[in-house]
């Protein structure tokens, strides 16, 4: 029940995102397409036949609307596979146009079958010269009208784009979590955990908290970002604690025994978890060829380990590429503008997305972070539902029994 929901709630979200510019012109394209395709196919396919020009007419509509909705099905196919409706939200435009395409055929059946009457049916063929040749009519028109719902395959072709999903390659999303105590861990478990759920297979992720300090951190004191980034092994490193998962619902299971476990976090050792996350995915997944490399950190930026950032993680030429600014998301949780780790990353270019204090906050950051991550289904689903229909309703469009 709650896919059935989903499935119409996706809808609404498809009409609340779309580019309302191409929403209205791309179902205008696809009806003069129609049009205009119909008339160059009747002037280069133009034979003499027993058929007369109105079934000829209402044939090409329905072949062409078919070979329009097989584009279309193949465009829906490969902008799915290579995820490219993130960042177009072409969903509805394309919806719409779809529908479209299904419905000319069905008024063009529609049409042909009010000329099953004794007396229309020589508009749609040649008047015969002798009651056996009408007799021989019917038949002959019958099977005409029958061969022209062959052409309800053609739509199927477009669902092989799906092939290209194939190859999606696999993503890497680096996580760094502040789960120190001046953060409010509820919003974001929940938000996390929603925003897992979306996710393909084909991310592997890496969750990364502050855990490590012991209770003597203060007296201990704590060491410089350029010290922290001349070490060179995990070992050395005593704040953060990294956990690799290899799809996002491991990830989303794990959630709760990460985020929300009783153990006292000392400090906010930011700093030194980012590197130590950075160590940890040289040595385990170096050798991983990734198709996108994303870092997200939500923190409210109160580092109070690092003595001071003498030096910065896009200093590092292997650091900032393999995790680009524009691959970098900040989820800044202060209600102050954010400390000076959040700055810094802001300075290098990372993306930062201030003030969050609920859980839609959250999401909408994260949404935003893993735009180009995130596959739905539910469009595929939509495409299907509307081929499945149309061709259902073409199919079962049958000419009236003449008798002569």
């Amino acid at each position: 029940m709650n896919d059935i929901v989903q499935f119409f709630l996706k809808f609404g979200q498809y009409a609340k995102e779309a580019d309302i510019l191409w929403a209205v012109l791309t179902p205008i394209i696809t009806l003069v397409a129609i049009w205009l395709l119909t008339f160059v196919g009747l002037k280069i396919f133009d034979k003499k036949e027993r058929l007369r020009t109105v079934f000829i007419i209402h044939r090409a509509f329905i072949i062409v609307s078919l070979l329009i909705a097989l584009f279309l099905v193949a465009m829906i196919c490969y902008f799915w596979s290579k995820n490219l409706f993130a960042e177009s939200h072409l969903e509805l435009a394309f919806i719409i146009s779809l529908l479209i395409a299904f419905i000319m055929p069905i008024i063009s059946f529609f049409i042909l079958q009010s000329y099953w009457e004794k007396t229309k049916v020589n508009e749609i063929t040649k008047q015969p010269i002798s009651a056996e040749q009408a007799r021989n009519n019917i038949p002959f028109i019958n099977k005409a009208f029958h061969k022209n719902k062959l052409f309800y395959l053609l739509p199927l072709i477009g669902f092989l784009f799906l092939l290209f999903s194939l190859n999606k390659g696999t993503n890497l999303i680096s996580l760094v979590f502040d789960n120190s105590g001046s953060m409010d861990l509820t919003n974001s478990y929940n938000a996390l955990d929603q925003t897992f759920s979306k996710l393909g297979d084909n991310n592997e992720i890496i969750i990364t908290t502050l855990n490590g300090l012991t209770d003597t951190w203060t007296t201990n004191g704590g060491i410089s970002v350029k010290e922290i980034m001349d070490i060179k092994s995990l070992s050395k490193l005593k704040a953060g604690r990294n956990e690799p998962f290899d799809n996002p619902i491991e990830a989303k299971n794990a959630l709760n025994s990460i985020l929300m476990s009783d153990e006292v976090v000392y400090g906010s050792p930011i700093c030194e978890a980012i590197w130590k996350m950075w160590l940890f995915t040289k040595e385990s997944k170096g050798n991983t060829n990734y198709k996108n490399k994303l870092l997200i950190l939500i923190t409210d930026g109160d580092e109070n380990w690092a003595k001071n950032i003498d030096r910065f993680f896009y200093d590092d030429t292997e650091f900032v590429k393999y995790y680009t600014p524009e691959n970098t998301h900040i989820v800044d949780y202060s209600k102050d503008g954010g400390g000076a780790v959040i700055k810094k990353f802001e300075e290098g270019g990372a993306i930062v997305y201030p003030a969050v204090t609920s859980v839609d906050d959250y999401l909408s950051a994260l949404d935003d972070a893993l735009l180009s991550f995130q596959n739905n289904i539910y469009l595929i689903i939509w495409t299907i539902v509307i081929c499945v229909l149309g061709t259902l309703i073409g199919l079962v469009i049958t000419p009236k029994k003449i008798t002569i």
